[in-house]
């Protein structure tokens, strides 16, 4: 299976309309963009590769930490209470090894791109992050509790 030059190219027209530079490269049946996005937050940046395949695109957005092995499961209870009632995307955390990312998905019917919908799968990750990053760093280092991060998130 082949990705879809369709959803590729509604993408760089996107990406143009928004003023985001994006590099692309076709990785095996995949159409692979990367974008490095500058946050708000105190973690200043995060990197997203936008996924092509035929029938849909997803994005994975990293931060620059990883969760030590001693607080993952901290960290895991902080996205968990991240992720409750959010509608679309989520953050995942990785035990393995403490990677944390922010993953969206957008199916597109016979190859044909929706525009609001591929706006929203690649902006919301950057605003997810910029939401929570400040309680995830409180979290990361041990300053909160997963609880009392979340709790300062929500009264902003």
């Amino acid at each position: 299976m082949a990705y879809s030059t369709e959803i590729a190219d509604g993408l760089r027209a996107l990406f143009g309309q928004m003023g985001i530079r994006a590099r692309f490269e076709e990785s095996g049946p995949i159409g692979l963009f990367t974008i490095e996005m500058k946050l708000h937050c105190k973690l200043q940046t995060a990197r997203m590769l936008v996924l092509v395949r035929e029938d849909n695109l997803s994005t994975l957005t990293t931060i620059p930490l990883a969760a030590d092995e001693d607080n993952r499961l901290a960290v895991a209870e902080y996205l968990t209470r991240a992720n409750f009632n959010m509608r679309n995307g989520n953050f995942e955390l990785n035990m393995a090894d403490g990677e944390i990312r922010f993953k969206t998905y957008l199916h597109a019917s016979g190859g044909q791109l929706d525009i609001a919908g591929a706006r929203l799968a690649v902006l919301m990750p950057f605003l997810m992050i910029d939401r929570y990053g400040d309680g995830l760093l409180e979290v990361l280092f041990g300053f909160r509790s997963p609880r009392e991060a979340m709790e300062e998130i929500e009264q902003k």
